[in-house]
């Protein structure tokens, strides 16, 4: 390592944080306090602690004294500092710091500057210098020192008096007292110069405080935790936030760990809650019931005190309401609320038993559905409509309580049988111009045949409908007696039977 200062510098693409907690090592960075309000030029001591080290004339202006030196609005305050470069001549700005800078410690600077001619500003010429003991220079031209940062932001096509930030990272080796801003590298050639602003100069060093572990009162205070950090391009919380600071709402370990341009930079902060309780969520209870609300337990003389006055540490409630308590224990007061409300149990009532004959079929509607109606077999609607025996089940529910209730179909009173009409007239009159076979709601039918006279089969499906139009090879048939035979299932007492029959029918034209 050399015997100089050592410096690792990095210029940065990205906007970067502001400077919000780090302590500014410039005095008097924004030019606002002065001696002597600046009436004209080349007064730059007029801005202590600003000091010019070398023979030439560095301004300092101030909206104090209005006479149009200023050709811009300050970037912010009042104040200025203004710099003239030429062949032979280079101005430059010195400040002393607040304090030495730490060895290994890095450290972020930023300015803001604006050009008057762009198109004549040599680019990465402007500098700044670091150094345990001022720089001076005994001559207008270029100082005798290196530049440790080199602007890398200001461009020939940038607009006209227009604020830009330049700004970059530096590791100290330790011991640096003074700063210097100007030209360290090259000068413009005859007739080539060129003048700038500058303000809101800062030096802060990069570091990283959460504070120490605190607590709280209650879970209705929060607190926010601040990682802002001169430099900082990333911020990633434990919860995976990445905002500068993060709201704490509930006790816990936090931690952020922050990318900056130099290091990466870690910190943890455990935050506690003194009367960390809840009675909990609103809650629903069955008539009947009660519930016992508790408040943490008395520890170091705490005190309480219900909605009603009470001063015991637990309350049992037995009706419904809103119940609240407040807590008092070392100076810290904290309180818990919950609504508790009270349902009847449900009721369902799907009506009686029901006996059906032949093809009858059944509306089932609730007389009584109090809560959330379900069919236990999926069926959607309160009402249904049934054709077959069985038990058919439904529930309603609340946040009390579920109930059942079912109710029986059954075909079985009057028989379930098969009907077919013996006589049918196939004239598209409307008119009895199928045959149909039918049978109460416990018979599926799967298939039918029709036969003629020889025994001859002329129409056969195993597919619904189960019907015969009295045609035969798209041809209609002729009059006279068929036979038909019909095969099904009859599905009763949970069982299902598998029969079949025959019968004569005649076909009239």
């Amino acid at each position: 390592m050399p015997l100089q200062c050592a410096w690792i510098l990095l210029w940065l693409s990205l906007m970067l944080p502001g400077l919000a907690l780090s302590q500014n090592l410039i005095p008097n960075g924004s030019f606002e306090n002065y001696r002597n309000c600046p009436e004209h030029d080349n007064q730059l001591q007029e801005a202590p602690p600003w000091y010019n080290p070398n023979r030439a004339t560095p301004d300092f202006y101030h909206q104090c004294f209005q006479a149009g030196q200023m050709q811009l609005q300050p970037h912010t305050g009042a104040g200025v500092a203004h710099l003239f470069f030429d062949q032979g001549w280079a101005e430059y700005l010195a400040v002393p710091l607040t304090r030495a800078l730490d060895a290994g410690q890095c450290y972020y600077f930023e300015m803001y500057v604006a050009l008057e001619t762009p198109k004549k500003y040599l680019t990465q010429s402007l500098g700044v210098a670091l150094s345990e003991q001022p720089i001076k220079g005994t001559t207008t031209g270029l100082m005798p020192a290196p530049a440790q940062i080199t602007e890398d932001q200001l461009r020939t096509t940038d607009a006209p008096l227009q604020w830009k930030r330049v700004f970059g990272v530096v590791t100290a080796r330790g011991g640096e007292r003074y700063l210097t801003i100007g030209n360290f590298s090259t000068l413009p050639p005859f007739l080539g110069y060129y003048y700038l602003y500058i303000d809101d100069v800062a030096l802060q060093a990069v570091k990283l405080d959460l504070g120490r572990d605190t607590t709280l009162c209650s879970r209705v205070d929060t607190y926010r935790l601040n990682a802002e950090t001169p430099g900082a391009i990333d911020y990633k919380w434990n919860d995976g936030s990445t905002s500068p600071t993060l709201l704490v709402t509930k006790p816990g370990r936090y931690s952020v760990k922050v990318t900056t341009a130099c290091q990466t930079l870690q910190d943890s902060i455990t935050v506690d809650y003194a009367l960390d309780f809840s009675l909990g969520r609103d809650t629903t209870l069955c008539q009947g019931q009660d519930l016992t609300l508790r408040a943490p337990a008395g520890r170091g003389g705490a005190t309480y005190r219900w909605q009603d006055g009470s001063a015991q540490d637990t309350y049992v409630v037995r009706e419904a309401g809103t119940y609240s308590v407040q807590v008092t224990q070392a100076g810290c007061t904290a309180s818990g609320r919950i609504g508790v409300r009270y349902v009847l149990p449900p009721r369902l009532e799907l009506g009686p038993d029901q006996e059906l004959c032949g093809a009858e079929v059944f509306t089932i509607k609730p007389t009584i559905a109090e809560g959330r109606f379900t069919w236990q077999d999926g069926f959607a609607g309160e009402e249904r409509t049934v054709s077959q025996s069985g038990v058919f089940r439904a529930t309603v529910s609340n946040a009390c309580a579920t109930v059942l209730d079912s109710v029986g179909i059954d075909y079985e009173a009057c028989g379930c049988a098969l009907y077919a009409p013996d006589i049918f007239t196939p004239n598209n009159d409307g008119y009895n111009d199928l045959f149909q076979p039918f049978g109460c709601g416990d018979i599926t039918i799967t298939s039918l045949a029709i036969f003629n006279r020889w025994g001859q089969v002329i129409y056969q499906t195993s597919q619904p409908p189960f019907q015969w139009d009295g045609r035969y090879r798209d041809s209609a048939s002729p009059a006279g007696v068929y036979t038909w035979s019909i095969q099904y299932g009859l599905n009763q007492r949970n069982k299902v039977t598998r029969k079949n029959r025959q019968g004569s029918l005649s076909l009239v034209r």
